[in-house]
């Protein structure tokens, strides 16, 4: 079985019987390194950054498109202490 969620990450579709992924769940579905890479959500134009702690819940009737960029050092530290859960609906 192919998987019941399909991620666009960087261009390269994946498939996932998660229901939910987070950053790090994304990185190791793209076969990419933890290190140094910032996953982003895009979704209705905008992108959106995840942190250690967020989720995007998954639906079966929508690609979820992710792109990854180099981590810029800049002194800027996601100090977010809450987990957020972003829906994705049809």
């Amino acid at each position: 079985m192919i998987g019941h969620h399909i991620i666009d990450i960087d261009g390269c579709l994946r498939a996932t019987n998660h229901s939910s992924v987070s950053a790090e769940d994304i990185l190791a579905l793209g076969g990419l390194a933890t290190r140094n890479l910032e996953v982003w959500l895009e979704i209705y134009g905008e992108s959106w950054l995840l942190g250690p702690l967020d989720r995007v819940e998954l639906d079966a009737d929508t690609v979820a498109f992710f792109r990854t960029r180099a981590v810029t050092p800049v002194g800027f530290a996601f100090n977010r202490a809450e987990r957020t859960t972003i829906a994705l609906a049809a």
